[in-house]
């Protein structure tokens, strides 16, 4: 089962300073027991899947994780360049100690006034 959850990069505001910068917010999809093999760009640690997924969105080729949440290494935070519908069934594997998070929509917003965050 599919859950959505929304991931907003919000500690990017205390960085906005110009009119013109960017923000970006997207939506993460979130498949639980499901793990994306041999698609891993990068290893990292996270406390949470939200962690996890801003750690995807600040990497630019990131479009998936893998998110271990039991077990050894739990909070492990793999980005992958691929997604579940991008690979081939051979990728997909259960797993109950991972849930895999897809960003499902990516919405970008330009601050044409960045004084009210002054």
């Amino acid at each position: 089962m599919a859950v959505v959850l929304r991931i907003c990069a919000l500690f990017l505001l205390s960085k906005i300073s110009q009119p013109g910068e960017c923000l970006e917010h997207a939506v993460f999809r979130r498949v639980e027991q499901k793990y994306l093999a041999n698609h891993v760009i990068a290893t990292k640690i996270a406390a949470t899947e939200v962690e996890c997924g801003l750690r995807c969105i600040a990497e630019g080729s990131c479009v998936s994780v893998n998110y271990k949440i039991a077990g050894i290494d739990k909070g492990q935070c793999e980005l992958n360049n691929k997604t579940l519908r991008e690979s081939s069934d051979g990728d997909l594997e259960l797993n109950p100690e991972f849930n895999h998070l897809y960003i499902d929509k990516v919405r970008t917003f330009v601050f044409l006034n960045a004084s009210v965050f002054s």
